[in-house]
């Protein structure tokens, strides 16, 4: 049986992210990550679609401004019954090779991911602009966070089984939810 023990499941190595209002209508998630892999190698994981598989979604389309950029969400609970998710709309507002991927989403809102070189790798400054209701606003920047950490995993090689990952990783979303919950409050 294939499971997820090969990655970190301690969500507290990187620190929490922040909210803030943007306007009376859309909150602004960010969440800030130092990488030791280059921009380029951070980038074609944002971007090419056998590398979005491995920590954060399906993708269909191309990272040019003006395209067609899709999500299908993979991290959901399978009962046996071969559930998928629903692909996502979007569209690439702007890309800059291993600089700057804004995407804006059906579901999603905008995300803005910012890479810029560092000596030892890549920070990337990711940001999700959201018009969601107040509960789920903990609940999407728990998601991001875990979905960041998996980024760490996959820059090292390793990919999310994405059949196990309700069973591996929720009680870990859980924990770093109840962590964003505490802080924020």
């Amino acid at each position: 049986m294939a499971t997820n023990n090969h990655l970190n499941k301690d969500m507290t190595r990187f620190e929490l992210g922040t909210v803030a209002q943007v306007d009376s209508e859309h909150t602004q998630l960010t969440l800030t990550r130092d990488y030791t892999a280059a921009p380029e190698q951070v980038w074609a994981m944002l971007t090419e679609p056998e590398q979005t598989q491995k920590w954060w979604c399906k993708v269909r389309g191309n990272a040019r401004t003006g395209s067609s950029f899709d999500l299908k969400w993979l991290n959901v609970k399978d009962e046996g019954h071969g559930i998928e998710t629903d692909w996502w709309n979007g569209r690439v507002i702007e890309a800059v090779v291993a600089r700057v991927l804004e995407l804006s989403n059906s579901m999603h809102g905008t995300i803005k991911a910012e890479l810029s070189p560092l000596g030892t790798g890549t920070r990337l400054v990711f940001t999700n602009t959201i018009n969601v209701p107040e509960e789920v606003i903990l609940m999407s920047l728990a998601g991001w966070h875990v979905h960041l950490d998996h980024l760490q995993e996959a820059l090292a090689g390793k990919s999310v089984d994405w059949p196990h990952w309700w069973d591996d990783f929720y009680p870990c979303w859980e924990q770093v939810h109840a962590a964003y919950t505490q802080a924020m409050n």
